[in-house]
């Protein structure tokens, strides 16, 4: 199942949820209950095998590499 990340319209709560596709819509609020949700863009990670560089990292950019942020071996 993934995770959601949402932002509530109304209280601006920030908050995720680990659903179905099918429900990801029938998301609420877990601060004021309301279902004006905003769905926000996640990140994701990916572990490569062998060597690494900036073109075998999904999402990651060079002033964060080699933190524990991507996780990227440079």
């Amino acid at each position: 199942m993934p995770i959601y990340e949402f932002i509530c319209r109304l209280c601006e709560q920030q908050f995720e949820i680990l659903t179905s596709v099918s429900k990801a819509s029938e998301a609420e609020c877990p601060k004021c209950g309301s279902k004006e949700l905003k769905r926000l863009m996640s990140m994701f990670a990916v572990k490569i095998s062998g060597g690494s560089s900036h073109s075998d990292c999904a999402g990651c950019s060079a002033d964060h590499c080699g933190t524990s942020a991507c996780g990227c071996a440079h």
